[in-house]
C-alpha cells in the first residue's frame, strides 16, 4: 500500500527517536526503495551487512517489519510495517487507557511489552521473577529505600496477562504475523485455486464462491492470533471464574483471585495488539466528546455502554475483503438498559445532567421513537439551513420559583424517577439529534452506529479547522459549495453576498490550503484559457487528504525541532544523565545550567503535547 511522503518521514523519525540511528537508516531505506534483501539494503544504505542485520533485528523485535522468502533466490526480503511504526506515538495514550481500565499492574505489563517488543511468556515471567527476588532481598536495600512492587507474584502476572489477552489488547505471534497483507492474500488465493478451482474460475457463481473462500481463508489467518483468547474462553472467561470463586468462598473454600486463572503456555510469544488499542482509544475519545457536550455523568454512562458494545469489536475499520457478511450475519450488537445499569457504580448520582423540564413540554412519542435500522447514505455534514422552525412559541419551562417550590414539596421530576429510568434519560439524551451518539434500536435496547457517527465527527472537525484557518466567511463559502455543487464566481458572489475582491481573496486563500478547488470548462474546442469558465467546488475527500498530509508534516517539524534543541543543549543533558545528578538536578547543577535544563524540559513537553493534539486529529480522520 502506498504511503505518503510525510507519513514515511514521520515514521522514520519516530523510529530514530525510540530505537536509534542505525534502525532508522535501515527503515528509511526500505521506505524509499520498497521490498529489499539484506544485500540490497546494504548497497543502498551504505551500511555493512552486519550493521544491516543488527538494525533488522531491532525492527523485527518491535514488529516494524514484514518479510518473505523469495521463491527463486531463496533470500529473505523485507518491507516496512508503517502502521506499527506510527502507533509508537500513541504509547502514552495506550498506557493511560490501560491504567484507567486495568490498574497500575496492567499498565506495567503493557509498558514492558511496549519496551521489549514481541516477548515469550516464559522470558517475561523470568524477568518479573528476577525483579521480585531482587526487591525481596533485604540485604540489597540496607542503605536505600525499598521500592514498591506493582507485580508481586507470578500468579498476579499470569492473572494480568489473562485479563489483557481476554480484552484482545495482547495477541499471539504466529507463522504469518510477519507477512504483509498483500503476501497473505496472494498465498490464500493460490491455496483456494489449487484446492477448489484447479480448472479455473468459470461463471459468475464460481467467482462469488471463490471470493467467499478467499474471505474465509483470510479470516482463518487473522484468527490465528487469538488462540490464547479462545483457550481462556473455554474456561468461562474472567467474570465466570470470579463468580465460581465467590461460590467456593461461600462453601468454605476461599481462593485468591490470581489463582483462578489458568496458567498460560510459557512457549507462546505475545505482542501488543494495536488494532484493539485503537478501538479503546476511539471509545475514550467519544466519551470526551460527550463530556464536553452533554456533561460528565452522561459521559460516564456512555463509557459503560461502549465497554459493553466493543467487547467483540477487534478493529475500528472493517476489511472489505474479509468482513463480508450475509444478511443473516449482519446483526448489530446492542445492550439493554439493565445491562448498562449493572455496570454503573452505585456511587454515581444519575440525577446530575438531566434537564428539569415539565412533562407537558416534552413529546414522549418523539423522545421514545425507535430506530431499528442503521441510517443509510447519511450525509455526514450538518444541514446548513438550520432554523428554529421546530421550536414553537411560548415558555415551556417552569420559572425558578416554581422549580424551587417543586423541590421543597419533593415534586422534582428527576428525584421521583427510579434509577433505571434516570439511566434511560441519559441514554435518550445521547440518542437525540446530531451527531447520534446512540441509536434506540429496540424496547430498552441501545446500540452505536460507529461508521455514520465518526463521519459526522470528522465533518465537524473539518468545519472547525476551516473556521480556524479561514474564518466564518470561509466556512460559509465552503458550506454554499457543498450545498449547491460547482459554481462560477458570479453565482458564488450572488449567493454569498460578498464583494468580488473579498470573495476572490478568500477563495484563493482556501485553494492554497486545499479546502477549495477549481475546474476549467472550455467554451470551445480550442480550449483557450482566456475564454474558459472556471468553476469553484469543494472536494471533501481531497480536503481530508490534504489535512492529513499537513498533520504529518507538522509532526515531522516537531520532531526535527526537538532534535535541534537536543543538539543545542547536549552538554546540559549529558550532565543531567549522570548518576550522581539524576533526580537532584536543582541541587547539583549551576543556576545557569539548571535554567537551560528546565527550559529544555518545558519546550519538550510543549512539543510532545502538540504532537498528541495532532495525533487526535489524525486518529479521527483516518483511524477511527
Amino acid at each position: 500500500m502506498a504511503v505518503i511522503k510525510e507519513k514515511a518521514e514521520c515514521c522514520t523519525l519516530l523510529v530514530d527517536e525510540l530505537y536509534g540511528q542505525l534502525p532508522a537508516r535501515v527503515y528509511a531505506t526500505l521506505f524509499q526503495r520498497g521490498k529489499l534483501s539484506v544485500r540490497l539494503i546494504s548497497q543502498f544504505s551504505k551500511l555493512s551487512a552486519r550493521q544491516v542485520k543488527n538494525g533488522l533485528c531491532v525492527l523485527q523485535q518491535h514488529n516494524l517489519l514484514f518479510y518473505s522468502v523469495d521463491a527463486n533466490s531463496g533470500e529473505a526480503e523485507y518491507s516496512v510495517n508503517h502502521e506499527y511504526a506510527y502507533n509508537l506515538v500513541r504509547t502514552g495514550k495506550i498506557l493511560e487507557m490501560v491504567d484507567n481500565s486495568y490498574g497500575p499492574a496492567g499498565r506495567d505489563v503493557m509498558q514492558n511489552l511496549l519496551l521489549l517488543g514481541q516477548t515469550r511468556i516464559s522470558d517475561l515471567v523470568a524477568a518479573y521473577q528476577a525483579k521480585i527476588n531482587e526487591v525481596n532481598n533485604d540485604d540489597a536495600w540496607l542503605n536505600d529505600k525499598k521500592p514498591e512492587l506493582v507485580i508481586k507474584s507470578k500468579a498476579q502476572l499470569n492473572s494480568v496477562l489473562c485479563r489483557l489477552i481476554e480484552a484482545e489488547l495482547i495477541d499471539v505471534i504466529h507463522s504469518k504475523t510477519f507477512q504483509s497483507a498483500h503476501e497473505i492474500e496472494k498465498q490464500v488465493h493460490r491455496e483456494v485455486m489449487d484446492v477448489y478451482f484447479p480448472n479455473g474460475i468459470k461463471g459468475t457463481k464460481a467467482k462469488v464462491e471463490f471470493e467467499q473462500r478467499v474471505a474465509e481463508g483470510l479470516r482463518k489467518v487473522r484468527e490465528e492470533s487469538k488462540t490464547l483468547k479462545r483457550k481462556l474462553a473455554q474456561n468461562g472467561g474472567a467474570s465466570k471464574r470470579r463468580k465460581l470463586a465467590v461460590g467456593n468462598e461461600t462453601n468454605g473454600a476461599p481462593e485468591e483471585e490470581e489463582d483462578l486463572d489458568p496458567a498460560l503456555d510459557p512457549r507462546q510469544v505475545i505482542r501488543i495488539n494495536y488494532e484493539k488499542c485503537i478501538v479503546e482509544l476511539r471509545s475514550r475519545r467519544l466519551v470526551q466528546y460527550v463530556n464536553e457536550t452533554l456533561g460528565e455523568t452522561t459521559g460516564y454512562v456512555y463509557g459503560q455502554l461502549l465497554k459493553q458494545l466493543t467487547k467483540n469489536i477487534s478493529r475500528c475499520r472493517s476489511d472489505p475483503l474479509m468482513d463480508t457478511l450475509t444478511p443473516e450475519e449482519k446483526v448489530t450488537p446492542s445492550v439493554t438498559t439493565n445491562e448498562i445499569l449493572d455496570k454503573v457504580k452505585t456511587s454515581i448520582d444519575l440525577t446530575l445532567g438531566i434537564g428539569k423540564i415539565p412533562s407537558k413540554s416534552i413529546s414522549k412519542s418523539a423522545a421514545e421513537r425507535l430506530t431499528p435500522f442503521a441510517p443509510k447514505d447519511k450525509i455526514p455534514f450538518m444541514n446548513q439551513d438550520d432554523s428554529d422552525d421546530d421550536e414553537e412559541d411560548g415558555d415551556y419551562s417552569d420559572s425558578d420559583e416554581e422549580m424551587d417550590t417543586k423541590k421543597e414539596n419533593g415534586d422534582a421530576p428527576v428525584a421521583r424517577m427510579s434509577r433505571p429510568e434516570q439511566l434511560r434519560q441519559h441514554l435518550l439524551l445521547l440518542a437525540e439529534g446530531h451527531p447520534g451518539f446512540v441509536r434506540h434500536c429496540g424496547e430498552d435496547e441501545w446500540t452505536v452506529d460507529f461508521k455514520p457517527l465518526m463521519e459526522n465527527l470528522r465533518a465537524t472537525e473539518l468545519d472547525s479547522i476551516i473556521e480556524q484557518t479561514s474564518g466564518r466567511q470561509g466556512l460559509r463559502l465552503i458550506r454554499i459549495l457543498r450545498t449547491k455543487g460547482k459554481l462560477g464566481e458570479q453565482a458564488l458572489q450572488s449567493l454569498s453576498l460578498m464583494r468580488k475582491v473579498d470573495l476572490q481573496q478568500k477563495m484563493l486563500e482556501m485553494r492554497l490550503v486545499g479546502f477549495a478547488h477549481t475546474q476549467e470548462v472550455p467554451r470551445d474546442n480550442k480550449a483557450d484559457p482566456k475564454k474558459s469558465i472556471f468553476l469553484w467546488y469543494c472536494d471533501t475527500e481531497q480536503a481530508y487528504s490534504s489535512l492529513i498530509a499537513k498533520c504529518y508534516a507538522t509532526m515531522v517539524h516537531c520532531l526535527q525541532v526537538l532534535e535541534v534543541r537536543r543538539q543545542k543543549d547536549k552538554d546540559v543533558l549529558s550532565l543531567a544523565k549522570r548518576t550522581n545528578v539524576k533526580g537532584k538536578e536543582k541541587d547539583m547543577m549551576r543556576d545557569e545550567s539548571y535554567a537551560r535544563f528546565a527550559k529544555f524540559l518545558k519546550d519538550e513537553r510543549l512539543l510532545m503535547a502538540e504532537m498528541m493534539r495532532i495525533d487526535d486529529t489524525l486518529a479521527l480522520l483516518q483511524d477511527f
